[in-house]
């Protein structure tokens, strides 16, 4: 069960770009001449994307959410502006996307976990590769289930701004499948529901090195954070830089 709606008015003071992360994506910029083409999966209310496209960059942006699509497409406030968002499903990317296009694709705030299960993420590692440039970047933010393997139930850090907080958790039923809820409580002290019992998968680090070797993807650098911190496997998150050659 889905109320998206209650959260699109706070997702940007919830969902902020950090410095750190404009920093990575500075770093991965120096290896392409401009504009560097870049795809993201799963855009939100494209409030990077923006940033990206301001800076002279080439973005697209596909997200499968009518409430965040539409606040996304609000930014594209000038034809000017080489970015474009579409409402669009993971697993149709490479049907109406550019093959070998994209210098930098990337999927964050563990997005990917929600793509149906294993089979269904280990054929976006496929798909990204038929997309990605030849000397090109993947980039994937998700929870750490390393050091969760056997909690049956926990709580993820909460996510807050001065007008509202986000609590997500995570809970393990009978036949060990995972569902993610998600509620927001407004200034006022007001919940509201967010998402509720949406099935999950729980990848593991060790998964995305197979996907990726299986799919062809030549390097991955694990970090604990957008600052490059040292992943040890106990964080509540990691950052995956994937490049192609």
């Amino acid at each position: 069960m889905k109320f998206i709606q209650n959260l699109v008015e706070y997702y940007d003071e919830l969902f902020k770009v950090s410095e750190a992360q404009k920093k990575l994506y500075t770093e991965l910029c120096e290896n392409f001449s401009s504009p560097v083409r870049f795809l993201r999966v799963f855009c939100g209310s494209g409030l990077f994307e923006s940033s990206l496209s301001k800076q002279g960059h080439d973005v697209t942006g596909i997200e499968n959410c009518d409430e965040l699509l539409h606040t996304a497409n609000l930014r594209r406030r000038n034809q000017l502006m080489s970015i474009r968002f579409f409402q669009m499903e993971a697993e149709d990317m490479t049907k109406f996307l550019g093959k070998n296009f994209y210098n930098v694709i990337s999927i964050l705030n563990s997005r990917l976990l929600f793509l149906g299960g294993r089979e269904k993420i280990r054929q976006f590692f496929f798909d990204c590769k038929k997309l990605i440039s030849t000397d090109g970047f993947l980039v994937i933010q998700c929870i750490n289930f390393e050091n969760r393997k056997d909690e049956k139930f926990f709580q993820l850090k909460c996510r807050e701004s001065m007008r509202a907080k986000l609590f997500s958790e995570i809970m393990t039923e009978q036949d060990d499948s995972r569902l993610f809820s998600m509620n927001l409580e407004t200034g006022t002290g007001k919940l509201l529901p967010i998402v509720k019992d949406i099935p999950i998968y729980p990848l593991l680090p060790s998964e995305i090195e197979d996907f990726a070797e299986d799919a062809g993807f030549k390097s991955a650098e694990f970090f604990a954070d957008f600052d490059k911190s040292e992943f040890t496997g106990n964080e509540e998150q990691f950052i995956v830089v994937l490049k192609t050659e």
